[in-house]
């Protein structure tokens, strides 16, 4: 029903003034082979995604808008014994804004996301992207978000998310259904950092416990770029086997000007639980990453991963062909990842090997 809605406003939009209302059509297809277990499996995709941003209320001090994003898509996918086809329609995003010259807050589906890690994020708190990913696609949250922003780039973000008993970025253990959670954040910039300090509270679906989640980052810029990411998470109950889960990242970038540049990104990643001790480990993964992006041209790049991890002792490794013009985005990915069906803490490694073509269009 609220994509039969979504597609009469898309309608209503293209006959009404631009400075009301834009309409934005976003169209992706996609042809892959995947390889498995000595057997291969075909996936075709279409997409469309049509964004809707309304003007409701334009003021000298402050302003009212709105963002609706619907997503449509079919899927056919064939393996050695079998096939079947999925079609999908659901909203994306959908969310209305108030804000000023120094604040905003906003409301409804919407994505939300920080911190200064870019592949093996620690601070992966409410989003799924997938590093890989051209579309950064994540499933929204519904939630309130304020934020307010000083004059000294200093910012604080409070806000409250109603759970659907789903997973989140890096949870382990899903939210009671029906829920309210809540957190906030806040940044400042430093002389020689900039550093924000933040936390959530929930109730998970599992006997009620509670868990707090306490996360710090920091970015400095010098010759190189460094950063890092560290979260503590505290179950008030001891229903899993374990009180406190344990995140951090450490990472730093640095382009080489060798041709056109080639920007080089490495990061660390440490995953652990303990039971009782905070500073002890029962279990303990560690995954590190190596990105590598040299530009051939004006419109053509190529992007380069390689994931290591130190417990499986196993390489994943992603090469991507990138030519991009205004409107028109055609990708060639190539993954070759070992087999393994467990729980990845590096966060963005496939089992298998995979050839994918992507080809996006965007007015």
């Amino acid at each position: 029903m609220k994509v039969k809605v979504f597609c009469l406003m898309i309608l209503f939009c293209s006959q009404i003034q631009a400075d009301v209302f834009n309409l934005k059509n976003d169209f992706w297809s996609s042809a892959s082979i995947y390889e498995k277990s000595s057997s291969q499996q075909y996936h075709l995709g279409i997409q469309y995604k049509p964004t809707i941003s309304m003007n409701i209320i334009q003021k000298k001090k402050f302003k009212i808008d709105s963002e609706i994003i619907a997503d449509l898509s079919y899927q056919y996918i064939k393996n050695d014994s079998t096939h079947f086809e999925e079609k999908d329609a659901e909203i994306y995003r959908g969310w209305m804004r108030y804000s000023g010259s120094q604040f905003e807050a906003r409301v409804g589906l919407q994505k939300i996301n920080f911190g200064h890690a870019q592949l093996l994020r620690s601070l992966k708190w409410f989003d799924t992207i997938d590093p890989r990913d051209p579309q950064e696609e994540t499933g929204g949250v519904q939630a309130a978000l304020f934020r307010y922003y000083f004059l000294n780039n200093a910012n604080i973000w409070l806000w409250g998310i109603y759970a659907e008993n789903e997973l989140k970025g890096l949870e382990v253990f899903p939210s009671k259904e029906e829920s309210f959670e809540f957190g906030g954040r806040i940044q400042y910039p430093f002389e020689f950092c900039e550093a924000a300090f933040s936390y959530h509270h929930r109730e998970l679906e599992n006997d009620n416990t509670l868990e707090s989640r306490f996360g710090f980052d920091a970015r400095w810029d010098f010759e190189i770029g460094l950063w890092m990411e560290a979260v503590v998470a505290k179950y008030s109950e001891n229903t899993f086997n374990q009180n406190w889960e344990k995140f951090l990242t450490l990472g730093a970038d640095y382009t080489i000007l060798l041709g056109n540049g080639i920007h080089i990104l490495g990061e660390y990643f440490i995953y652990s639980q303990s039971e009782g001790d905070p500073l002890e480990s029962s279990y303990k993964a560690e995954s590190s990453v190596v990105s590598f992006n040299y530009p051939i041209g004006l419109f053509d790049s190529i992007v380069a991963m390689i994931v290591y991890n130190w417990e499986n002792e196993n390489w994943y490794r992603f090469v991507s062909y990138q030519r991009i013009y205004d409107h028109l985005s055609i990708y060639l990915n190539l993954s070759w990842n070992p087999e393994v069906d467990s729980f990845n803490p590096d966060q963005i490694s496939n089992d298998g090997k995979s050839v994918k073509m992507m080809i996006g269009y965007s007015f």
